[in-house]
């Protein structure tokens, strides 16, 4: 492999983690084989063993007890034994001849621990393999005693096992190298087209999105995610731009006005002829840029959540009463007739003062863009667990194409003859999503339609 590939798998994860995986993966079939091998080959080792120890000194207090006769009787009775484990021994006098033995042969110096014996047979013209698990014992006239039982069986159990383990180590490495190549290049190419997009969003092209596969797998997901993202931070950043040019656009022409009032302030109280009328275009002026900016700071202090609502019970029926009575007399002037339809008794948790300044905008509105002598309807009523809010006039409304404009901050539909600054229908929106509410728009059979609806609370029970 190339030097810069070895780099990138060492640095991939997705390598990484399958190495890893193959590591735990021989561990466990080391476990397993470990477990294995106790049960069916240690343990039974230790089982003949301590079968080859007691008969080892029971032969021994035979000698010892009754002589050699009595000794060579037992040996061939125990040779003679049927037993799924074949014995085998050999007695040796002290002057080295063999007594007694059924083994092939046997080491010529003593051994006083465990050993095994090869005591293969032949039987007609077939080789039979017997591993002789043997123990010695010699005794104080010089004479040797070797016993011992078959475990050919356990010998080959451990040669395969061991074989089996080193079988599953090597291919558990070849698989595992090969399937983390496979793996870290498949995620790798995922990984890399979306660092990719994110590289060329970071060099302006907000338009860059993160390609999908269609397989809905998690990099799809993953890949959704990040372009609802994408295109949720578009939108800001149009919205940020548009709102940008909006202000500019909005303060310049009052900063202007202003500073010729002033100017011309400045030539008056030169000449002696400074009059009221001059003062108060200034004030209107400053007043304008600070309502504006006032705006402004609410809606931002809302949205970024540093505004303290205070939230409580809020008679949404008494605002609404409240909001009609006081623009009553702006309607009356205009030749234009309110009509509520208040069932009352929808209650909310929210701050009174962003709810009442939510339906003033609305109604304001309404006022403003609603034809001579003509009818505004204001309702509020129960639905479910929500009270309902809505303001319709007789006007000709928001297109549907800039409904969603019209949220954002100066942003105006026609009627440039109408004063505003375009930021009610903005702060309504802020104050109903602070309050996790929906807002609709809507065109009706008389006209066009604000709705608001707010989660409704049950009255507090009254203490007795």
């Amino acid at each position: 492999m190339k030097p810069a590939f070895l780099t990138y798998l060492r640095h991939s994860f997705a390598f990484r983690l399958v190495m890893l995986y193959v590591v735990m993966f021989m561990v466990s079939v080391s476990v397993l084989t470990g477990i294995t091998y106790w049960a069916l080959v240690a343990e039974p080792r230790e089982e003949t063993a301590a079968t080859v120890r007691a008969e080892r000194d029971q032969l021994s207090d035979i000698y010892k007890l009754e002589g050699r006769e009595a000794l060579v009787r037992a040996l061939e009775v125990r040779a003679q034994d049927p037993a799924p484990r074949k014995a085998f021994h050999v007695f040796i006098a002290p002057d080295g001849e063999v007594v007694s033995s059924n083994l092939p042969s046997w080491p010529s110096q003593p051994h006083f621990s465990f050993f095994e014996i090869e005591a293969d047979r032949y039987v007609e013209g077939d080789e039979v393999d017997y591993q002789a698990l043997s123990l010695e014992q010699v005794f104080a006239d010089g004479s040797r005693l070797i016993v011992g039982r078959d475990i050919e069986d356990i010998g080959d159990r451990e040669e395969r096992l061991i074989e089996v383990l080193v079988a599953a180590a090597v291919i558990s490495v070849l698989l595992g190298s090969a399937g983390g190549i496979f793996m870290s290049l498949a995620v790798g190419r995922r990984i890399d087209a979306i660092n990719t997009a994110a590289q060329q969003v970071i060099k302006g092209d907000l338009s860059r999105r993160v390609p999908t596969t269609g397989s809905a797998d998690d990099f799809d997901k993953l890949s959704v995610t990040l372009n609802e993202m994408l295109d949720r931070i578009e939108r800001s950043v149009e919205a940020i731009s548009r709102v940008s040019d909006s202000v500019a656009h909005e303060l310049r022409l009052p900063l202007t006005r202003l500073h010729a009032e002033l100017e011309d302030l400045a030539a008056k109280a030169d000449s002696g002829e400074l009059t009221p009328e001059h003062a108060a275009r200034a004030i209107a002026e400053s007043e304008r840029l600070k309502a504006v900016f006032e705006a402004l700071l609410r809606i931002a202090r809302i949205e970024t959540g540093r505004h303290n609502i205070n939230r409580e019970n809020v008679d949404l029926g008494r605002l609404v009463t409240d909001v009609v009575e006081l623009y009553a007399p702006e309607a009356e002037a205009k030749v234009l007739t309110i009509n509520c339809q208040n069932e009352g008794n929808a209650l909310t948790k929210g701050d009174p003062n962003l709810l009442f300044q939510m339906m003033s905008n609305l109604l304001d509105n309404a006022v403003k863009f609603a034809p001579p002598q003509s009818v505004i309807m204001v309702q509020l009523w129960q639905e479910g667990d929500h009270a309902c809010f809505t303001v319709e006039n007789e006007g000709t409304g928001i297109p549907a194409d800039q409904r969603a404009k019209v949220l954002e901050r100066f942003y105006r539909v026609g009627h440039p003859d109408v004063p505003g600054l375009g930021l009610g229908l903005s702060l309504v929106d802020v104050v109903v999503k602070a309050h996790d509410g929906d807002l609709a728009f809507a065109n009706t059979a008389h006209g066009f339609s604000v709705q608001v609806n707010l989660k409704s609370v049950q009255p507090e029970p009254l203490k007795t």
